[in-house]
């Protein structure tokens, strides 16, 4: 079972049930039955920007950056599946530029980072309809929740 760590404050516009919502779905849609770790950080446009630049040689903000784990760095039994780390704000005026709700886009970057984690990419057109796909239906059940 997926358990997000939050290693910054959750934005106003998400709940804690909203993080428990997508910890459930995600562990069940992707078969993660042992316990896993994936830390969660909320930052702002500047700190994406540098991280983006960092790790992506790319010297502008974006809305979620992952970040997998080292297997090599963990404890005996633990597993840690990475880092997401996605930037409110840009999320917001994403949110209001497709005209959705704030929360709803904070979701879906949320299931777009692990899905990221657990190997799902968008560089061809039919992965890109694999991940897609998935990261909607499963969007889907948690904002029904």
């Amino acid at each position: 079972m997926i358990e997000f760590v939050l290693v910054t404050a959750l934005p106003s516009v998400l709940k804690p049930r909203d993080i428990e919502a997508a910890a459930q779905a995600l562990s069940k849609a992707l078969k993660i039955r042992k316990p896993t770790s994936v830390s969660l950080s909320f930052v702002t446009p500047l700190r994406i920007q540098a991280l983006n630049k960092q790790y992506r040689k790319k010297n502008k903000p974006t809305d979620v950056l992952s970040f997998n784990a080292d297997p090599n760095m963990q404890a005996p039994g633990e597993f840690e599946l990475g880092d997401i780390v996605i930037c409110p704000s840009y999320a917001a005026k994403e949110a209001k530029r497709r005209a959705l709700s704030t929360r709803e886009e904070l979701l879906r970057l949320m299931i777009h980072g692990v899905l990221h984690l657990k190997g799902y990419d968008h560089a061809t057109e039919d992965e890109e309809m694999v991940m897609f796909r998935l990261q909607e239906g499963l969007l889907e059940r948690i904002m029904s929740v």
